[in-house]
């Protein structure tokens, strides 16, 4: 009914609640000033008028009536509503973020009408920032939690260029990792020197809204204003948001008051993911630590005990092949004995370094213990892994090993098979190419065995 009212007369209802009330209160005085009038003109008494006199009381009433019954469904009765979903809200958070609860719709355009409006966006604003936080606490890695934040700068807030860097504190530096638009131009200067980042350094927002030229790593300076937010973890900087916004002068166009309560809006959803973001990294940096060899930088065997699985399963289910190197240097030992163990540490790395160069970035090196390594080639083309297997072989021979001695030369053995062809089970082919490995050691040394069931009699491995 209410609704019907404002769409038929907009002209009333859109007023402000000061006016329709001094409206509804002129319209109760006139009855009786107008009857004032007419008595005093005609020099009538209101007792002998009692015709008169009852109307006008009639009337009155009527309007005062109105006045009550408008007072409590325009103003009363809504304000009520807000009230009880604020309190709602106070005392039931997650429900009423996690349902689509709005206050319904006022749809006269006054004062009420704008508060209603404006809990509307609030609860709106809470519950994007609640489905946000959610979101990315459920996700996988900080990568990804980096992409949510983008988007929801760039489509929710409305920047249309930033940058987001990401801070390595322990090496002093930063990288670049979302980018809108994508050729969006940086100062390369402070991805190698950290502390040439000011919000970073400081820990404090840097603005050259507030003071122009302030730092004089920004590409556009003098083209356009910055306004850099620094994802502070405790103490640590662990990124940087770097905001690129128009010039503000006298010619500018832009809304500035608009613009503050995007930033506003923008480091509330940066200090939601910083937290996040850290806990992310702290988790992938200690998976990395339990799957990493630490002098190699190659994964190891732990790792290879929680891929190995859905590795041979994708094999299957793809029909193709995994082919499994299984490669050991020739005389590791005397290196140790000769050169001492720092020498074969140094060693063990390079020779890390040239079978990971051998290979595609999609095939997994592994060391697994001591001078052996294992690498599984994903997807290889039936009987093509005695090809990489010599090309490592070539590699490791005519590479040059720089130790603080000099220079050592050494070779390798390698063991090949290939899953499925030569076992239907992952480990049984990963033993056959060891099997490999032992004949290469038996037949000389610094060559390839690819395996053969000649060289397994036994029924188990």
């Amino acid at each position: 009914m209410f609704s019907w009212l404002v769409r038929a007369f907009p002209w009333v209802f859109n007023r402000s609640i000061f006016w329709k009330f001094s409206f509804i209160v002129v319209v109760c005085i006139f009855p009786i000033f107008f009857f004032s009038v007419f008595c005093s003109f005609r020099g009538i008494s209101w007792v002998t008028c009692g015709d008169y006199f009852l109307a006008v009381t009639v009337i009155s009433f009527i309007f005062i009536l109105w006045q009550a019954i408008a007072l409590y469904y325009m103003v009363i009765k809504p304000l009520k509503r807000v009230v009880s979903h604020l309190r709602r809200f106070i005392e039931n958070q997650e429900e009423v973020l996690k349902s689509d609860i709005r206050l319904q719709k006022y749809y006269a355009k006054d004062e009420i009408g704008d508060l209603v409006d404006v809990v509307n966006d609030l609860l709106d604003s809470f519950r994007m920032l609640h489905i946000f936080k959610h979101t990315i606490e459920n996700d996988e890695d900080s990568g990804t939690i980096y992409e949510r934040l983008g988007w929801v700068l760039k489509e929710l807030v409305g920047f249309d260029e930033f940058i987001i860097y990401e801070v390595s504190n322990s090496q002093n530096s930063m990288r670049i990792v979302y980018s809108t638009p994508p050729d969006v131009a940086y100062n390369a200067d402070k991805l190698f020197d950290a502390s040439r980042c000011r919000a970073r350094r400081t820990g404090e927002i840097v603005s050259s809204i507030t003071f122009p030229g302030i730092c004089k790593y920004f590409a556009y300076s003098g083209e356009k204003c910055h306004f850099c937010i620094p994802m502070m973890s405790g103490s640590n900087c662990v990124g940087v948001v770097e905001l690129h916004l128009p010039m503000f002068n006298e010619g500018c166009s832009c809304d500035r008051r608009t613009i503050e309560t995007k930033l506003n809006i923008a480091k509330i959803y940066i200090d939601e993911a910083t937290p996040v973001i850290e806990a992310k990294r702290y988790a992938e940096s200690l998976k990395e630590q339990a799957f990493k060899d630490t002098l190699t930088g190659l994964y190891n065997r732990r790792f290879l005990e929680a891929i190995i699985d859905n590795l041979a399963a994708q094999v299957l289910r793809r029909e193709t092949v995994l082919g499994i190197l299984m490669c050991d240097l020739d005389f590791f030992k005397s290196v140790n004995d000769k050169y001492g163990h720092d020498a074969g540490d140094l060693v063990l790395k390079q020779t890390a370094q040239v079978i990971k160069d051998s290979v595609r970035k999609s095939d997994i090196v592994v060391r697994f213990g001591g001078e052996e390594f294992l690498v599984l080639l994903v997807d290889v083309e039936k009987n093509k892994a005695v090809d990489v297997a010599e090309k490592i072989r070539k590699n490791i021979e005519i590479y040059d090993f720089k130790i603080p001695q000099g220079i050592v030369k050494r070779t390798i053995s390698i063991g090949v098979s290939e899953f499925p062809t030569d076992a239907d089970a992952i480990w049984e082919a990963i033993k056959y190419a060891d099997v490999a490995l032992y004949k290469a050691k038996e037949f000389g040394r610094n060559r390839v065995v690819r395996f053969v069931p000649e060289f397994w009699q036994k029924e188990e491995y």
